[in-house]
């Protein structure tokens, strides 16, 4: 062998071994940074379990609260008819209900939902606190689907279009 070839053989070889480092570098950085990510999503995981233990307390005290004071079930229709009578609005000056449409009772292991659907007018401020009189967390009752329109009708009042929930302690409990 030549002393031309030899360089030629050997400049071939420190390239092999440049292209083998390349890519061994290559995964090493691609595995370095999967890793890092991972142990940043550990990490993050860490601190939410150590929040959770650190809250624990508070959370117990709600669930017990919840168990003591969620309305027990009792039956579909006498719930239907509950919280149909109160979408009802009969003891609340300024604020008539019309359109009342029971909606789909939904089961689920936490609770047992009823609703109906209500359109209320009447001014602003009478709307508002019969709403909000509606919706103390002791009530278990909330509001989906909130909709606030002036009523074109009569100025000065609004027509508002919402779905009024109620959850129940499921029957197994």
């Amino acid at each position: 062998m030549k002393a031309r070839e030899k360089r030629l053989l050997f400049a071939l070889l420190g390239l092999v071994v440049l292209g083998v480092a390349v890519i061994c570098s290559d995964i090493y950085f691609d595995k370095r940074d999967e890793l890092e990510a991972e142990r940043e999503n550990l990490d993050t995981e860490w601190v939410v379990i150590e929040t959770l233990f650190e809250e624990r307390e508070v959370w117990e005290l709600r669930a017990d609260w919840l168990e003591n004071n969620q309305p027990a079930f009792t039956t579909t229709e006498q719930m239907e008819g509950d919280i149909f009578q109160t979408s009802e609005a009969t003891e609340v000056e300024g604020v008539t209900t019309s359109k009342k449409t029971l909606l789909p009772t939904q089961t689920t292991q936490d609770y047992v939902q009823v609703g109906v659907s209500v359109v209320a007018n009447g001014n602003l401020p009478s709307v508002f606190r019969w709403l909000y009189d509606l919706t103390r967390p002791d009530s278990f009752r909330v509001i989906r689907n909130f909709k606030v329109a002036p009523d074109k009708e009569n100025e000065g009042q609004i027509i508002a279009q919402f779905d009024l929930l109620r959850w129940y302690a499921p029957p197994n409990r």
